[in-house]
């Protein structure tokens, strides 16, 4: 039980909340302390930026963050800005998905017996705004005249003792290290129009000096028409050198001088920064994110697909920068995938499939994605989690995390196991298994039970059972394969259908047929007949497949959509391979993998 400091009067809606201790040294000394909030802090020390934090974790598991700096004799001001976004029930927020919360607060454990009066105020943002086009990310904002700016020094306004409460969540040590905190200039391609040459996550900072209105939008890409499908979030992107933005911008009155310091970073490779009347301004921009080891690429192929790997890595594996900025299982096995190649750090691995066992609900089954305040059930994810600890296992053997996870795999397993019938699987939920144009929503025709869900059910159990994680399980897996033959497999076509009623077929099964049980009867099917093929997302198994079992042609024929990616303007592999909602996305990076094996 920890003693956390909050505001006398806490607002029901999203706010932030200034924290400040001023204190005084005779002579040069360490600071020393360690600290936690909930949402999200920033710490200054006399006006200057120390350090953000804690690293983003669940309320199963929160972290708290060590800091250790000298200050000179004298007077100082230490602040912490910390960001709530209210409240917890999803139906309500509407941004922010990714960060979650227990109960606002602040937390400060000192060291160095320094910071013992501590007062508040709150920021003085006259609105926050739900962001769009990047619904999950974080809100926007509009500031007037009336803000202070000198506030984050801890200066101006009225500050009032701050109140306090005990709470029961357990801190934990941060698992990884500080993200990248890097200056960073952008290119001026017009008046107002920034273009950072490659895809940023940046945090940024600002300030205004006149009389009248700035406006500031980041994207990934301008739009080449002022058309957008606000379901879908698409419009149309040529080149990716269009003229149209489209989203919900960051508004600031001007009336004399006002500092702004973004409290969340954004993602993209353009930046708009739109006056009214006559206001100047600088900017100065951060690179963040995962601190990868410097990795030299061999082709653009391998440098697109890094960048697209490490702009989707922070504190957690994110599935795009841009819009949702969560950790989905489906989407991290494949960077985990690439992460084992390009270093031996593996902290941001061993974090994620911790996160993701802490989502599990009481009937054993787990979130699509976490840490989230999103309830999703996507079924063919679940699976893939055994994948992803089975690639952990091959490296670690039975370590600590293996050992700690063990239990949920039990759970997950018995969940899997009272959703399957006559040795076939079928879980209810949102049954996505790949972006097809042809199928509803990412769901293959057969719905629930599908041949496709089926063998990657298969490849689950092996997985388990090569980790020792139970009995009969690859009795299990060897039952389901056979079900399958029997139920999916059509002997003139020499191929898997997707549904039962052998209507449907698509490479999906075909390739997951080979890996699981070495069935390279469908080969000759996977060369000449029209299936549905796989979208960048689960072509990774499609180019595993094919290297594993030699098929050199079909394998250089689907990296050639890679290439053509290429020539349409990006830097970074999108979500789909034609009429991407993102432009950056975690899933398209496991081309790294596989031209790293070749």
């Amino acid at each position: 039980m920890t003693k956390w400091m909050t505001p006398a009067n806490v607002p029901d809606t999203t706010y932030i909340t200034v924290y400040r201790c001023c204190f005084e040294t005779a002579a040069e000394q360490t600071l020393e302390f360690e600290f936690s909030a909930d949402n999200r802090a920033q710490l200054y020390l006399d006006g200057k930026l120390l350090i953000n934090g804690p690293e983003r974790g669940a309320p199963q598991h929160w972290y708290f963050q060590r800091v250790k700096t000298q200050v000179s004799a004298g007077s100082h001001i230490l602040t912490s800005r910390v960001v709530s976004l209210n409240p917890l029930d999803i139906t309500v927020r509407e941004y922010g998905y990714a960060q979650m919360t227990v109960r606002h607060g602040f937390y400060v454990n000192d060291k160095s017996g320094l910071l013992n009066n501590w007062e508040y105020q709150f920021e003085n943002i006259a609105a926050f705004e739900k962001p769009f086009p990047d619904w999950a990310s974080f809100p926007r904002v509009r500031i007037t005249p009336d803000y202070n700016s000198k506030l984050l020094a801890g200066i101006g306004g009225e500050w009032q003792p701050v109140a306090y409460f005990e709470d029961f969540r357990t801190l934990y040590e941060p698992d990884l290290p500080l993200m990248r905190h890097e200056k960073i200039e952008p290119e001026l391609k017009a008046p107002g129009l920034y273009y950072f040459k490659q895809y940023v996550c940046v945090w940024a900072d600002y300030r205004f000096k006149g009389k009248g209105k700035v406006s500031i939008r980041w994207t990934e890409t301008p739009y080449l028409t002022e058309e957008f499908d606000p379901l879908y979030l698409k419009g149309k992107k040529g080149n990716r050198d269009g003229k149209f933005f489209v989203g919900v911008p960051d508004v600031f009155e001007i009336d004399g001088e006002t500092v702004w310091q973004d409290f969340w970073w954004r993602a993209g490779h353009y930046l708009e920064i739109t006056v009214e009347g006559d206001v100047e301004y600088e900017a100065n921009f951060y690179l963040t994110g995962y601190p990868y080891e410097e990795f030299k690429p061999r082709s653009v192929l391998e440098k697109m697909a890094f960048e697209t790997l490490q702009a989707c890595s922070f504190e957690t594996y994110m599935d795009c920068p841009y819009y949702e900025q969560l950790m989905y299982i489906g989407d991290s096995r494949l960077e985990a995938l690439c992460t084992y190649l390009i270093t031996d750090d593996h902290r941001l691995i061993r974090k994620a499939l911790r996160m993701f066992a802490l989502s599990q609900r009481p009937d054993g089954s787990l979130n699509a994605q976490y840490p989230s305040c999103s309830i999703q059930t996507i079924p063919s994810f679940m699976l893939v989690w055994f994948l992803m600890l089975r690639d952990y296992h091959k490296h670690h053997g039975n370590d600590d995390l293996v050992m700690e996870l063990k239990p949920y795999a039990l759970r997950l397993i018995e969940f899997l196991k009272a959703n399957t019938h006559d040795d076939l699987i079928s879980v209810k939920g949102w049954n996505f298994f790949d972006w097809c144009d042809c199928w509803d929503n990412g769901v293959p025709p057969g719905g629930e039970l599908n041949s496709a869900m089926n063998w990657l059910y298969v490849l689950a159990m092996q997985s388990a059972a090569e980790m020792e994680l139970g009995d009969g399980l690859k009795e299990q897996a060897e039952r389901t394969a056979a079900k399958i033959r029997e139920k999916f497999y059509v002997e003139e076509k020499q191929l898997y259908a997707l549904d039962i009623e052998k209507k449907h077929f698509s490479e999906h099964p075909q390739i997951l047929a080979m890996l699981a049980n070495g069935d390279t009867s469908v080969v000759s099917g996977l060369r000449n007949v029209e299936l549905t093929p796989c979208s960048i997302y689960f072509s990774y198994y499609y180019l595993e497949a094919c290297q594993k079992f030699g098929l050199n042609d079909l394998l250089e024929k689907r990296l050639d959509r890679w290439r053509a990616l290429c020539n349409e303007g990006l830097t970074t592999f999108p979500e789909e391979f034609d009429n991407p909602r993102s432009d950056c996305h975690a899933w398209s990076s496991h081309i790294l993998g596989i031209l790293l094996k070749q």
